[in-house]
C-alpha cells in the first residue's frame, strides 16, 4: 500500500506514499480486522505531528501514537499532541486531547532505517493497544 493525501486506489484501499515499513504495518493492522482512517484530516494531523517531533527521538528509538476519530479540532489536537510527544519521558501514555483518545508508546532498539515517528488514526471501537503492539513488533523485528 502507498499513501497519497488520503486517496484510495480503485479497489478502495488507501494509497501510501511514505515509508515501506508504514505500509507494511498498515497491512498487518488491516489483516487484524482494524480499520485505520486515511481521510484528509487524519493524514494532515499525522503528517504534521511527525514532521514536528521527528528530531526529538534518537535513531534507535521510535514513537508510535494513535488517535481516535473523528478529529473535531485538528489544529488544536495536533499542537497538543506535538507538545506531548516532544516532552515524552515515559514508555506509554493514554489520555484524551480535545475529545480524542490518544495513546503513545516509545519503542527502543528499532531496526535500522525505520521511521522514528508513526501515527495511526482509528475509529473509537478499535483497540489502540493492538495497533501499537502490531506496529512495535514490526519495528523491532519480533
Amino acid at each position: 500500500m502507498r499513501r497519497n493525501s488520503g486517496s484510495a486506489d480503485q479497489s478502495g484501499e488507501p494509497v501510501f506514499k511514505s515509508d515501506p515499513y508504514e505500509g507494511e504495518i498498515a497491512e498487518r493492522i488491516a489483516s487484524a480486522g482494524i480499520r485505520l482512517r486515511f481521510d484528509k484530516v487524519a493524514l494532515r494531523l499525522i503528517d504534521g505531528v511527525k514532521a514536528s517531533v521527528i528530531e526529538a527521538f534518537p535513531k534507535d528509538q521510535s514513537m508510535l501514537f494513535t488517535v481516535t476519530a473523528p478529529i473535531k479540532h485538528p489544529a488544536k489536537t495536533s499542537a497538543a499532541l506535538q507538545r506531548l510527544l516532544r516532552d515524552f519521558s515515559r514508555e506509554n501514555i493514554r489520555l484524551t486531547i480535545n475529545g480524542n483518545e490518544v495513546c503513545a508508546r516509545k519503542v527502543n532498539a528499532v531496526l535500522t532505517g525505520v521511521l522514528r515517528v508513526m501515527g495511526f488514526v482509528h475509529n473509537a471501537e478499535s483497540n489502540p493497544d493492538l495497533i501499537l503492539d502490531l506496529a512495535e513488533s514490526n519495528l523491532t523485528g519480533r
